[in-house]
């Protein structure tokens, strides 16, 4: 009791308990931070989460809309040409030969003898023309010769004697002979009131009828007084492109039929080509010729020509897959990055729904179906479905 009295001496009781106090005291504060801390990580952690959860939101609403953003496109491949080779072109069949007769005086028609479809021959009287002005005028000249002749036999006469000099002569003598001229012209153009067939052929045309009047050559309107045309052979041009052109050979056969009809094709054959390219249409005209014996192919009728030509290996592709502008034909492909590539093509037949693709394509590429007009170079695709073209 003395050691416990004498060791609490000098130091008051409530010092004791100030530090039990104070003790006690640090030990809540530090509690309190502990905890305070923990709940600062805890929410920051909670915030970083909601951070990160909203990046990574962000970023997949990114991904998805850059995702949406490519165009979304169908893709065909090129097939190889299955069409047939065989070159078809339009033409009509004309006769082989065809010629309008006119008057060659200006009269009226005093009786024609020849209709459609009758057949002529060479030399035979189409029609009888009245020209009474013509025939005035063979009167006129015939007088006028007869008085020159006249004059040129007096004075041959009286040069003879020399009675009159050289230069009086010789202008009767050419006096004589200009009429004479004047009265086998007058007489050739009265000869012409026929009107003569100029080959075998038949009539397809009759452009007059008794009375008519008629104004000689070509002149004024509808003045063909008849059309003949020769039908036992028949001849036909047609137009081939510059890029078959090449292929064409006088002699090889063609095949002739009628576009709207089932009869059975003709065999006619290359006659003549012009030998050269017209620049206004890049055609090389050829001249065919077709049998016609039994005459069934008429003059005029429209017709298709077959050539067989050797075609060169090509593609085909839909002919919504092209593209035409300033750099001319174009389809659009997709490499293996899934960006667009421009390629240019050349054409050939037209098909249709197809189109020959002569070069520009191996046969490998992915070639968009309907590409857009504004689709660039290097702009990223994406390919939903692929199909092969044809």
């Amino acid at each position: 009791m003395t050691e416990q009295r004498h060791a609490s001496q000098g130091v008051p009781t409530f010092h004791q308990n100030t530090v039990a106090s104070l003790n006690g005291r640090d030990k809540v504060a530090r509690r309190a931070r502990t905890v305070t801390i923990i709940i600062l990580l805890l929410l920051l952690a909670g915030l970083a989460r909601t951070l990160l959860a909203r990046q990574a939101a962000a970023d997949t609403l990114a991904q998805a809309a850059s995702q949406s953003a490519i165009q979304q496109v169908r893709v065909v491949t090129p097939q190889p040409n299955r069409h047939d080779d065989k070159l078809t072109l339009p033409s009509t069949l004309q006769g082989l030969t065809e010629a309008q007769i006119y008057a060659r005086t200006s009269g009226y028609v005093k009786q024609w003898f020849k209709d459609i479809g009758q057949p002529v021959r060479k030399g035979d009287v189409l029609a009888v023309l009245d020209i009474p002005d013509i025939n005035k005028q063979v009167d006129e000249a015939a007088a006028n010769h007869e008085l020159a002749r006249t004059a040129f036999e007096r004075w041959s006469r009286l040069r003879a004697q020399d009675a009159v000099s050289q230069q009086e002569y010789e202008e009767k003598s050419a006096a004589y002979q200009q009429t004479g001229a004047v009265l086998k012209r007058l007489r050739d153009q009265q000869d012409f009131g026929k009107v003569i067939a100029p080959f075998d052929g038949i009539i397809t045309k009759r452009n007059v009828d008794n009375g008519s009047l008629i104004n000689a050559g070509n002149g004024g309107s509808a003045q063909a007084l008849f059309a003949i045309a020769q039908v036992d052979q028949l001849h036909l041009y047609a137009y081939v492109p510059q890029d078959r052109a090449s292929q064409i050979r006088v002699g090889d056969t063609v095949e002739v039929k009628p576009s709207d009809s089932g009869e059975a094709a003709v065999k006619g054959r290359i006659a003549r080509t012009a030998g050269a390219i017209d620049p206004a249409t890049r055609t090389l005209q050829v001249e065919i010729v077709l049998p016609n014996a039994g005459h069934k192919l008429l003059p005029g009728l429209y017709v298709e020509a077959r050539f067989n030509l050797p075609g060169k290996p090509s593609l085909t592709l839909p002919a919504n897959t092209l593209l035409f502008g300033p750099a001319g034909s174009q389809v659009a492909t997709v490499d293996a990055k899934g960006k667009v590539k421009l390629q240019k093509v050349v054409l050939g037949t037209d098909y249709g729904k197809e189109v020959e693709i002569k070069s520009g394509l191996t046969g490998q590429e992915h070639v968009i179906i309907n590409p857009a007009d504004a689709i660039s170079d290097g702009q990223p695709v994406n390919i939903v479905t692929s199909g092969k073209g044809g």
